[in-house]
């Protein structure tokens, strides 16, 4: 057998020399990935105590210690909110696999339909793992003040037209560090997720120097 190894090399030698290279590539790759550098602090949220899914009060205090990424959703937006929601569905497959410790948090820009309940049931057909992901709901004044003053990202007022409520707010995920300081504002894309689920490593290894 390993003459005839030997007789199929001298045969095709940079066919088995690729194949050398492509086995070695995947044996270095996970050694010498680069984590990219921590983002800077761009702000501190305030403190803050909002409702989930459960009826529970969760905010900062839950959350204090804990690298996260916040979204703003609505469960009765039919435009973008849909493919926010697709994306931290893989951004928690990712957690999951990778065992990081990141938590994804929700927030509904539409308290007022957005019920506990409400949030819960989305949150199962969403498929989110509530050791990883959470949804808030609260007063309005205190999520558009939190929203705005605190993420420093706009939330508008609901606007029905044709039996279909819209508001305007943000498509982008805002990762925060343990100590609730914005560290950077990414895509709700594909490639924004890459990139929030990078930068979640970098902030989560800074925390453990």
């Amino acid at each position: 057998m390993f003459e005839n190894l030997v007789e199929r090399f001298k045969r095709n030698p940079y066919f088995w020399a690729a194949i050398g290279s492509m086995i070695f590539i995947t044996i270095l790759t996970p050694i010498t990935r680069r984590v990219p550098q921590p983002p800077p602090a761009l702000g501190t949220l305030p403190e803050y105590s909002l409702t989930n899914p459960n009826g529970e009060a969760f905010g900062s205090k839950e959350l204090a210690g804990k690298v996260y990424v916040a979204s703003f959703i609505f469960t009765r937006c039919q435009s973008f909110c849909p493919m926010i929601v697709q994306h931290l569905t893989e951004l928690q497959k990712r957690v999951l696999l990778g065992k990081l410790p990141l938590t994804i948090v929700s927030l509904s820009v539409d308290p007022e339909f957005d019920t506990p309940n409400v949030l819960k049931a989305y949150a199962e057909k969403a498929g989110a793992d509530p050791s990883v992901w959470t949804f808030l709901t609260g007063p309005r004044d205190s999520l558009t003040n939190l929203i705005e003053k605190g993420f420093s990202v706009g939330v508008g007022a609901p606007v029905i037209t044709n039996g279909l409520i819209d508001i305007a707010h943000s498509q982008k995920v805002a990762l925060i560090d343990g100590k609730g300081q914005i560290r950077g504002y990414y895509d709700a894309s594909s490639e924004g997720i890459d990139e929030v689920f990078a930068r979640a490593e970098a902030v989560v290894g800074e925390s453990l120097l």
